[in-house]
């Protein structure tokens, strides 16, 4: 019985771990004007004025002089191909990255410790019925 709690409060902790994240659209004008910033240790999406999508990987991208030089790959909807180079932040139309979001992940750990309480109560009250 021990062993099955155990198992259960590592599952909490991995999922809490994890965590759930969504991809956050950074506007190009927040950006400029120093009301946000590109996080260089996460992944970086970006789209340039001419609809090219790029993805950057943590570490593989720096920003200096207003220019991003980096390696990583150009996107478009039939394939993927590498890129290394630089692009002109003026170029840029938006900035994507991933974000955490804590809510999503307490709601996602409530929901499993519900369900967890629910199939409790279920096989304490079949156990009673069974008796």
């Amino acid at each position: 019985m021990l062993k099955k709690y155990f198992i259960g409060l590592l599952t909490l902790a991995i999922l809490n771990f994890t965590g759930c994240t969504s991809f956050e659209v950074i506007n190009k004008e927040d950006v400029d004007e120093g009301q946000a910033q590109i996080n260089l240790s996460e992944e970086l999406y970006l789209t340039t004025k001419d609809f090219t999508r790029y993805h950057f990987l943590p570490a593989n991208f720096r920003i200096a002089s207003d220019t991003l030089y980096g390696k990583g790959t150009i996107q478009d909807s039939s394939s993927i191909i590498p890129f290394q180079g630089s692009i002109a932040l003026t170029d840029v139309v938006s900035y994507e990255q991933r974000t955490p979001d804590t809510l999503a992940t307490i709601g996602a750990v409530i929901g499993i410790i519900a369900i967890g309480f629910v199939f409790a109560i279920l096989g304490i009250a079949a156990a009673v019925n069974a008796d």
